[in-house]
């Protein structure tokens, strides 16, 4: 566990952008999907949140590709820092729609961790460009 005052590296959410810029939204959005049930039945708080989160973070991944060379180191971890930000608006305004509270992770959290995850993502992408593309 790579937890740090709360906040810590989302690799699911990672991977799910990293296939999506490497693969395709179609991929990633099945991959994202079943990690993101595995993160709801992991923790009980609002269960679909997080598949919803992922598929979307996939989808748009996918969408941005068209757009943005997701190839090069920066402009994967630029999107990777706005899609965690995004997602962790997401999981509040679903926790604001379905239990009336906004679903606050923190600040340690909502400010380290899509640096933290910018890491992650450029170290999975040299991985996957040395490893992955055989």
């Amino acid at each position: 566990h790579f937890a740090y005052w709360g906040a810590a590296p989302q690799f699911l959410l990672v991977l799910t952008i990293l296939i999506a810029a490497r693969r395709g939204a179609l991929i990633a959005m099945l991959a994202g999907f079943a990690w993101g049930l595995y993160l709801d039945v992991a923790r009980a708080e609002l269960f679909g949140a997080s598949a919803l989160i992922l598929t979307l973070a996939a989808y748009f991944a996918g969408v941005a590709r068209r757009q943005i060379d997701l190839r090069a180191i920066g402009s994967l971890a630029a999107t990777t820092i706005l899609f965690t930000w995004a997602g962790f608006v997401g999981q509040g305004l679903l926790g604001l729609a379905f239990t009336k509270s906004f679903e606050w992770s923190g600040w340690v959290a909502i400010l380290v961790t899509p640096f933290l995850n910018a890491a992650a993502i450029t170290a999975a992408s040299a991985g996957w460009d040395v490893w992955g593309e055989r």
